[in-house]
């Protein structure tokens, strides 16, 4: 090989040694809730835009000579050769697919002449209501794997919708996770439910997990991920989007704030918990030197939350002033999100993350006396369950890492069913008086029977993107199913009635 062909030979090889140095740094830290998007995401979504600027500004530059030069190194060594006919081909199939996909946000797949129910019922935070339950009286869900639409927001080359939904009169809100190659933030977005278009949306610094709270006419949220420090709660006008106060925390807001008696009650990591004047964003009192992620909950004036890092432990504290009331050492991580029905209170419990389950994995599920703090009963699992437990009627409902998803008795623990989905789930199911709604990771969304645990129907979302995976928890209202994505989509399912 003379000396031209070994500068050349040098030059691909650092080039390549370059991108796969830069792809290793873009690797994600690991926490309970998994870096959403990041410029690992961003640097796949726009490879194949930066491999043609490439060979055409190769094809500019080199000497008419080189091209043999290289084309005789390219032939010898069968590597590099393969190396540019992928490129060649990534190249051009992002091409073809940029002139045939149609640069719209909402992709409508039933027909014009449906028409939808009429809006009245609500879903106003994260899991329904302020007990947490997963479900809302006389709410119905879909009786079939209907998408009405799918929402996309095409500006942003990486996009997550692992918040969950909240849905208010006409429209839905969400959070959102953002990437680029250099830099990652959030989105807020206000959508109409009917069509999904946009009303409003505002950005944040930081990526959303924490669920959207509407109450009193504002958007109570939380920015931040494990690894995020400075984050704030944020409070918008449900109308607007602008924001109308902002309040900083030493760490981040995965927490999903909820709304009691003028007052707003969130975990922010490593910060603690913090109650916060509504109306102003002004702190009232903060609980200090422990880390929580999950959701509160109020009832009769008193604050319930969990932690999963050092000793695992359950709190009950005063929502007037957050001292103690009592404290529930466990034996597992507290991920799951409380919900209250009577005088008990349930919590998820587990090690691992939303990505992967723990090397030995194992969960299940707490009941606490609301009072004193004394367990009633527990439950076993193979893996961890991090969703919040739903509650209908006698029962409590759960997915679980493990690929099943159980419905126990409520006072006593008991299994009444339990269903296999061959998916992990870290989905909070949604409840309605027959049917539980949940999605998977392996990006399908499920409607179960509630009496026995039948498959009533599934919709893969395949039909839409590949490679989704389905952290956010279903929001029902109106007859109506929405849910959020790891793959850039929100996704809108519902039964429709032909005009005549």
């Amino acid at each position: 090989m003379n000396l031209t062909g070994k500068t050349l030979m040098k030059k691909v090889l650092m080039f390549t040694a370059l991108s796969i140095m830069l792809v290793s740094l873009a690797v994600p830290a690991q926490a309970v809730i998994p870096a959403l998007v990041g410029p690992l995401a961003a640097l796949i979504s726009v490879l194949p835009q930066i491999l043609a600027f490439v060979g055409i500004g190769m094809l500019a530059i080199l000497k008419p000579g080189t091209y043999r030069a290289l084309l005789t190194i390219a032939w010898q060594h069968k590597i590099i050769t393969t190396i540019i006919l992928l490129s060649v081909t990534i190249s051009s199939g992002f091409f073809i697919y940029q002139a045939v996909s149609p640069n719209v946000n909402i992709i409508a797949t039933t027909s014009k002449d449906l028409q939808l129910s009429s809006i009245s019922q609500s879903w106003a935070t994260f899991r329904g209501g302020i007990h947490r339950t997963g479900h809302q009286a006389n709410h119905l869900g879909p009786t079939d794997a209907n998408l009405l639409w799918a929402f996309i927001d095409r500006e942003a080359a990486v996009m997550d919708f692992s918040s969950s939904p909240a849905v208010v009169g006409n429209r839905l809100y969400i959070g959102a996770g953002r990437g680029s190659l250099f830099r990652t933030d959030g989105l807020v977005y206000c959508l109409d439910v009917k069509t999904g278009n946009v009303i409003w949306k505002s950005k944040s610094p930081q990526q959303i997990f924490s669920s959207p709270a509407i109450v009193g006419g504002r958007v109570y949220i939380g920015e931040g991920l494990h690894y995020d420090v400075d984050s704030s709660l944020r409070c918008l006008d449900a109308n607007t989007g602008q924001e109308i106060w902002n309040f900083q925390t030493a760490s981040h807001v995965e927490s999903s704030p909820c709304i009691d008696r003028g007052r707003v009650y969130f975990g922010a990591g490593d910060d603690g918990v913090y109650c916060l004047d509504a109306l102003e964003g002004k702190e009232i009192w903060h609980y200090t030197n422990l880390h929580v992620d999950i959701s509160p909950i109020v009832v009769d004036g008193k604050l319930y939350f969990g932690t999963g890092y050092g000793q695992p432990k359950i709190y009950a504290v005063s929502a007037e002033n957050g001292s103690d009331i009592w404290v529930k050492s466990v034996d597992l991580p507290v991920w799951g999100s409380p919900t209250i029905s009577g005088e008990l209170i349930y919590f998820g419990l587990g090690n691992g993350n939303f990505v992967d389950s723990h090397q030995v994995p194992t969960g299940g599920v707490v009941a606490l006396n609301l009072k004193t703090g004394e367990e009633v009963w527990s439950f076993q699992t193979e893996d961890a369950v991090l969703t919040a437990i739903s509650f209908l009627k006698d029962y409590v409902y759960f997915g679980c890492r493990d690929g099943y998803v159980y419905a126990l008795d409520a006072k006593t623990g008991d299994i009444f069913w339990k269903s296999s989905i061959d998916t992990p789930i870290v989905s909070s199911p949604a409840v309605t008086k027959d049917s539980i709604y949940f999605g998977g990771t392996n990006g399908v969304i499920y409607c179960l029977e509630a009496e026995t645990g039948d498959m009533n129907w599934w919709y893969n979302t395949d039909d839409i993107s590949s490679e989704i995976k389905i952290y956010s928890s279903p929001a029902v209202a109106n007859g109506k199913l929405y849910i959020g994505s790891s793959n850039r989509y929100l996704f809108c399912l519902g039964d429709t009635t032909p005009t005549n």
